[in-house]
């Protein structure tokens, strides 16, 4: 097996065609103690705006924020200890002006003898910020929303189609005798009552699963949509109470958005065992108001209690609990990273009396 140094050079002719392609190209190698830089081209160096002999002083952990380095660094250790590896993360790097560039870093792997070593592809997704941005959803994420688009897509289609054969049954009805046709109509509206609530399920789904541009956003809607789509998950193990009011908008992309909110519902959820007997006693409480500058969503619940490790590490991008948010996938890093997007924020805190109390705060929109 070859070391990194030497697995470079072999990848020298490649790495100068992509240079001359404009991609922006960096490798690094991950020995267990630090991120050692092993190749920087040109587009790289000027996506940050360096030149090639100046990005080469700089240190590679430096272009991330100080609050990510923790995650960066349990993020190469979950790689060295087998994980698979997510095929891209968006994160803030640190340009030479001082702001950060939001980047898209599409990732490749290579454990050579000395080393585990990463290529990472960099694209720009958005313009400068200074506001603080946690690792967003990655791999799991991105096939749980190819996976939704693609069945919303085939539920589409043929609903429609249902839909428009109803309203023309119900037209066609009005020839029959009075009393069959009060029967076949209480009938029909029963139908066309359940595939519009599958119709506007579907809608949900689509909002869900569908990238967009930001603009302001109602939070209060956005809960409702996921409300009915984790349904089927939360309704078995606990009594659903909704207190949501109407708030001012907020500004987002309501896909992401729509993520941590089911997140949230779905960590909440997994504090239940799914048992008709305690049925009567469990409670989630949702509520969506205002508390000036922010919009809150607030999930509450008397399932079990949190662990200290639960509540150290819930958000951490690869924690699994065998009790709270197992199997929820990528659980409440999601909420959090989407929020520090917005310049909020997400917390979790044990319920008094026991439970949890997950807190999504979002600033509200600007007035126009």
């Amino acid at each position: 097996m070859k070391t990194a140094a030497e697995l470079a050079a072999l990848m020298s002719p490649l790495l100068d065609a992509l240079s001359t392609s404009g991609t922006a190209l960096l490798i690094v190698a991950d020995r267990g103690t630090e991120l050692e830089r092993l190749y920087t081209n040109r587009p790289a160096a000027a996506l940050l705006g360096y030149t090639l002999e100046e990005i080469t002083a700089v240190p590679a952990i430096d272009f991330v924020p100080h609050e990510l380095r923790p995650q960066v660094a349990q993020l190469t250790t979950s790689m060295r200890a087998g994980q698979p590896l997510p095929p891209a993360v968006e994160l803030p790097l640190r340009h030479k002006d001082g702001s950060y560039l939001m980047t898209e870093l599409v990732l490749g792997m290579q454990a050579v003898d000395d080393a585990i070593v990463y290529t990472c592809v960099l694209r720009p997704t958005g313009s400068m910020v200074q506001s603080r941005l946690s690792l967003l959803e990655a791999d799991r994420v991105g096939l749980v929303a190819a996976l939704a688009a693609g069945f919303a897509h085939e539920i589409n289609n043929p609903l429609t189609s249902v839909l428009l054969n109803l309203r023309s049954l119900r037209k066609q009805l009005g020839a029959m005798p009075e009393t069959p046709q009060r029967t076949a109509l209480r009938c029909l509206d029963d139908i066309t009552t359940g595939a519009e609530r599958i119709a506007s399920n579907v809608r949900a789904l689509q909002t869900l699963a569908t990238r967009s541009a930001t603009h302001t956003v109602d939070l209060a809607a956005v809960v409702s949509a996921a409300l009915r789509l984790a349904a089927p998950t939360l309704e078995p193990r606990a009594h659903v109470v909704r207190h949501i009011l109407p708030v001012r908008p907020v500004a987002g992309e309501e896909s992401r958005i729509g993520q941590a909110v089911l997140a949230m519902l779905l960590f909440s959820g997994s504090g239940f065992d799914v048992d008709g007997a305690t049925m009567p006693d469990n409670r989630i409480q949702v509520s969506v108001v205002e508390r000036a500058p922010n919009v809150v969503l607030e999930v509450s619940d008397n399932g079990r209690d949190l662990t200290a490790e639960e509540i150290r590490a819930a958000f951490d991008p690869f924690f699994r609990s065998s009790a709270r948010g197992a199997g929820v996938g990528v659980g409440l890093g999601v909420a959090r990273s989407v929020a520090a997007t917005l310049g909020g924020e997400v917390t979790l805190a044990p319920r008094p009396g026991g439970g949890a109390v997950i807190t999504m705060s979002l600033p509200a929109a600007p007035e126009t």
